[in-house]
Parts: structure tokens; C-alpha cells; sequence
């Protein structure tokens, strides 16, 4: 746990450590600096800060934020900012305090800002290439995640998995039964059923599928749901859908986890439960939002909301969407909301 934690860190400080012994014990002169005189430690102090504010800035954050937003001309914009930001500050503290304090030979402002960005970019190169390939191993370590965990579901599944084709021709027939007798609230609840096993065995085994086909699978959802309560729980329970759902394609299943905690822990006894769910596609955004009731008072609304469920959930966001999704959950006096917002290309 040591090592792998603390390992990385502890060898970029030595790096870093050395280069700047190395410098103010060995390098007798830099520009109008001197160690004989002792004028060399602060300039070199402050340009080693300034190189580590650099490095780590361009590696750390604008290299993952690039990775996630695939925006290459505000990526280059902020490099640049940020490489003439940090040199003009060098700049200036070494043209004010250190040149005028303590060299005796003139240097003009702008040879001294063309020394100092110089080698600045020798070290945004260097951050360049450190940041690239961190983020590359990062990214394609994330990449074998998902495909392990794909695998491992598919496996899970093949091991759960009763022969499908039996089931559908048992529902068929209860389906043709009911009819027949004219139970149709009967055969309704089949067919819905039917519906619902139809697309998680053979519908949702893909990357992505139409959010229409996701709606669907909501509605005979909810409709089961609405089947299965007692008529004495009283509340409405509303599914509201704006935007054109059929050009849009979203991974399977992953609404539905919302929609079965609202109805999972919202449903109350001694008062009404509403439970709403809002889905709106709008431009490049999709916004989904579940508002229901805190059956429980006495529990965390993190866990009523589902614990395993919705950090499964959590976890495919981040794989699925990264940099292009913000869920939130929280609890609102008696109401508990979930609002997700994808940024779709």
C-alpha cells in the first residue's frame, strides 16, 4: 500500500530536489547571477517554483481536463495563457527585486522574459510528455476496467440466466390463458412483464441503444409498478418525457435504478406518495430527474436511495461518461431527488 501510494510523489521530490541542488551547487553563473557573490539562490528558488507550478499544472489538470473534453483549441489557449502568465511573473520579480538588488550588470525586461520562456518551454515539453502519457496509461487502465467488469456482467449473467426461450413460452401462454378467461388486468401485467424481460435479455446487450427503446422500458416499468400497489396507497406517479427521444442513444439501463429506489423506498403507508420522473432531451443535454418520498425517515437519504444500486451506477457514469455527466442526490424535507445530466455527442 506504501509503495504504491507513496512512491510516485517521493520520486518526483527527489527529481525535483536534486535538479535544484545540482544547480545552486555547481552552476557558477546564470544570466547576471553569480554564486560567487551569492546571488544565484533566489533567482534559482524562484524559477524552480515557478517550473513546478508549470509542470504540474499542465500535467496534473489541463493534460486530464484535455483527455475528457477533446477541446483542443481551449486546451492550447490555456497552455499558452498559463506559459506567459508564470514567465511574466518570473519575470518581473527577477527584472524588480533581484537584477536591480543584487546584480550590477544591466539587463533589459524583455531579454530577460525572452531567457525565462525559453526555458519555461523546455519544461512544458517535458510536462507535455509526462502529462500525455500518464493520462494515456491512466485512460487505458480505466479502459481494461470496464472490459473486465463488461466480462465479469456477461458472465454473472450466463450463470444466472434460466433458458429464456422456456420463460417466454410460459408468459405466452399465461398471457393466452388470461385472455381467454378474460382476465385482462391479468394479461396486461404478463405482457408488460414479457416486454421488460425481453429487453434486458436480448435489448440491453450493447454499447448504446435509442433512449426511445430506454422510455419504453421505463413506462411498462412504472405501469407494473402502478399494477403491483395497493389501491389504498394513495400519491400520483407521473413520467413526463420532453424532446425527441428516437436521435438520441444513451448505454442501456442506466435510468432504471432511479425509477426502481423511487419506488423501492418512496412508497408510504400512513400518507401520500408522489413519486415524479422527469426526462428531458434538450440540444446535447439530457436531463433526467426523480423526486420521491422518504419512507424512512430515520435512515441517511444516501441509503435509502439504494447503497449498492446507485453506486453501481456512480461507477458506470464515470467509465461510461467522464468529464460529461453530474448526478446529484439529496434530500429536500421529505422529498428525496436524483437529478442526472448527460452531456451527449
Amino acid at each position: 500500500m506504501f509503495r504504491s501510494k507513496y512512491i510516485a510523489p517521493l520520486i518526483h521530490l527527489l527529481v525535483w530536489l536534486l535538479g535544484y541542488l545540482a544547480v545552486v551547487s555547481w552552476v557558477n553563473t546564470l544570466g547576471n547571477f553569480r554564486s560567487a557573490d551569492h546571488t544565484l539562490f533566489l533567482p534559482v528558488t524562484l524559477g524552480t517554483l515557478v517550473n513546478v507550478c508549470l509542470f504540474y499544472t499542465t500535467s496534473l489538470f489541463l493534460i486530464p481536463e484535455y483527455f475528457a473534453t477533446r477541446r483542443t483549441a481551449v486546451f492550447l489557449l490555456k497552455l499558452l495563457l498559463l506559459l506567459l502568465g508564470l514567465t511574466l511573473l518570473e519575470t518581473v520579480v527577477d527584472h524588480l527585486f533581484f537584477v536591480n538588488y543584487y546584480s550590477t550588470e544591466e539587463e533589459t525586461l524583455g531579454t530577460q522574459f525572452l531567457l525565462n520562456i525559453l526555458f519555461n518551454f523546455m519544461v512544458l515539453s517535458l510536462a507535455l510528455g509526462y502529462g500525455f502519457t500518464r493520462s494515456w496509461f491512466r485512460n487505458e487502465k480505466q479502459r481494461q476496467q470496464l472490459k473486465q467488469e463488461m466480462l465479469q456482467a456477461e458472465l454473472n449473467f450466463l450463470k444466472a440466466q434460466v433458458n429464456p426461450h422456456f420463460l417466454f413460452n410460459v408468459l405466452n401462454m399465461a398471457f393466452s390463458s388470461a385472455a381467454r378467461s378474460g382476465d385482462e388486468r391479468t394479461a396486461g401485467i404478463i405482457e408488460k412483464l414479457a416486454n421488460l424481460m425481453r429487453y434486458m435479455l436480448y435489448e440491453s446487450n450493447v454499447d448504446s441503444i435509442e433512449l426511445s427503446r430506454e422510455v419504453d422500458y421505463l413506462e411498462s416499468f412504472i405501469e407494473l409498478q402502478k399494477l403491483r400497489l395497493s389501491s389504498e396507497i394513495k400519491g400520483a406517479i407521473r413520467f413526463c418525457v420532453t424532446g425527441d427521444c428516437s436521435r438520441v442513444r444513451i448505454a442501456p439501463l442506466l435510468l432504471i435504478p432511479f425509477v426502481e429506489n423511487a419506488f423501492k423506498h418512496g412508497i408510504r403507508l400512513d400518507k401520500p406518495s408522489d413519486i415524479l420522473i422527469q426526462l428531458e432531451v434538450a440540444e446535447e443535454a439530457l436531463r433526467f430527474r426523480v423526486e420521491n418520498a422518504i419512507a424512512q425517515t430515520q435512515q441517511s437519504p444516501e441509503r435509502k436511495v439504494g447503497g449498492v444500486g446507485l453506486e453501481n451506477v456512480r461507477k458506470r457514469l464515470a467509465l461510461l461518461y467522464p468529464g460529461r455527466h453530474e448526478l446529484q442526490t439529496y434530500q429536500q424535507g421529505d422529498t428525496f431527488i436524483s437529478s442526472l445530466t448527460l452531456t451527449l455527442k
